[in-house]
């Protein structure tokens, strides 16, 4: 049985990651659509994602209804700590819609790299706090997806920097060892 101070931190942790994975949803779609005349590639890769993310957030309501017996609410804001770590970026990317250069390409593959590490690790703080069986397996299904992320991003990260001949760059390999 599941405590009342458990419940509430199940509560609590399924809504920040329902409203993490929706806004993940929708920024790698506009990111999608952004990387399309510059890179298809990148474009489709980040629509998968952005795909994904919402079969994540699907998938957390489900839980979200089956733990509390109530419906998710649907007016979630997105962490403080998401934002910021994303406000930057949004700043320095307004002068163009689509990406236009390397350097927009860059930022927006890092940024989009650094939010799969930010949701892992509140994933992996999240997975520290429940006993919960059937919230356990969800977390660690959603470890393993932003790990997959992680990879695929830095990888694309990694083909647009060679074939643009620059070496990795030293905040992606920072990132790659965290994995």
């Amino acid at each position: 049985m599941t405590s009342s101070n458990e419940y509430q931190q199940n509560t609590q942790t399924l809504q920040l990651a329902i409203a993490i994975e929706r806004h993940c949803g929708q920024l790698y779609l506009d990111w999608a659509y952004r990387f399309h005349p510059y890179d298809l590639g990148t474009s489709i890769i980040l629509k998968e994602l952005a795909k994904e993310e919402v079969e994540h957030e699907q998938e957390l309501i489900r839980v979200y209804t089956e733990v509390t017996g109530k419906k998710a609410p649907t007016d979630l804001v997105k962490p403080d700590a998401l934002q910021g770590l994303i406000q930057g970026l949004l700043q320095s990317i307004q002068d163009h819609y689509f990406v236009i250069n390397l350097a927009m390409a860059k930022t927006i593959l890092e940024m989009a790299l650094n939010i799969e590490l930010f949701t892992r690790d509140f994933y992996q703080q999240y997975l520290k706090k429940t006993q919960s069986p059937q919230v356990l397996a969800l977390i660690r299904r959603m470890i393993e997806f932003e790990d997959n992320h992680a990879r695929i991003l830095m990888e694309r990260l990694s083909r647009i920097q060679i074939s643009h001949g620059e070496a990795n760059s030293p905040r992606t390999g920072n990132s790659v060892a965290s994995l």
